[in-house]
């Protein structure tokens, strides 16, 4: 009998579940002919429908991406994108079009990163993290075969082969590891933030600019930046002020109601 409910529950969950993405697919669908006849406001409210219904997508996000662009909203379509990527790196969609809506913004990005650095996140953002997790298993399996091997034959060429081959085995294993890491802790982090405002001034304090002296400099909608620390004031109808790191390491204090997290 306890049998038999699981199973009717079990089954419920299913179909329900299967109703809710049905509906998702359904909306989005709607959201698709709004945006193709150019309602890009009610494609954007039906999108956001298609992600409560649905969660997270990056197919959904970059179309939000790109309703946000076609509405003017340059710092929500920059945000939406950069999402898209943080959750399958190897949209290749969304990072053409970020690359294009990052050269219309006031605040144009600065890559500070080394010639290796550069080439390390590339091929990181070539493969998904868990296809870099399938790749290291993949490549721990066949070193530890080669290394077995090595242990076990006789051959003096097939050994050698088997030492030398199992080592270079590892070293890809390693190496895909990190990637995997790499690549999780970028789908994962939160710290990293895009001003949606028009402009916003930053401070060199925790609190709004009330004289030259306490201006740091201005940003605007699109910039993208690392929270480094953030004060909450003690009364809840206070604004939540960020310090937050830009290209070049500058460092100052902005309102939370200017920027949003990726």
């Amino acid at each position: 009998m306890k049998r038999s409910i699981t199973r009717y529950i079990l089954a419920t969950i299913a179909l329900v579940v299967c109703l809710l993405n049905l509906d998702a697919r359904n909306i989005a669908s709607e959201a698709d002919s709004a945006y193709n006849s150019l309602a890009y406001a009610r494609a954007l409210e039906l999108y956001n429908e298609a992600r409560d219904s649905a969660g997270a997508s990056t197919d959904l996000y970059y179309n939000i991406a790109n309703t946000y662009y076609r509405l003017g909203d340059l710092g929500r379509s920059v945000l939406w994108y950069e999402r898209a990527l943080q959750l399958d790196p190897t949209n290749d969609d969304a990072r053409a079009n970020l690359e294009f809506v990052n050269t219309r913004i006031t605040d144009k990005p600065v890559d500070n990163s080394t010639l290796i650095s550069r080439v390390y996140d590339s091929i990181t953002s070539s493969r998904h993290p868990d296809t870099w997790a399938w790749i290291t298993f993949i490549l721990f399996t066949l070193t530890v075969i080669s290394f077995a091997a090595y242990l076990i034959t006789t051959g003096v060429i097939i050994r050698k082969t088997c030492f030398f081959g199992g080592g270079i085995l590892l070293v890809l294993t390693v190496y895909t590891l990190s990637m995997s890491f790499t690549g999780a802790s970028r789908a994962s982090d939160h710290d990293k933030a895009i001003i949606t405002a028009p402009s916003a001034q930053l401070s060199t304090s925790p609190r709004a600019a009330s004289d030259a002296d306490s201006q740091a400099f201005l940003l605007h909608e699109g910039t993208k930046v690392e929270i480094v620390d953030s004060v909450k004031p003690a009364d809840p109808a206070l604004d939540i002020w960020y310090e937050v790191k830009v290209a070049g390491n500058a460092r100052a204090w902005i309102n939370g109601n200017d920027i949003e997290r990726i």
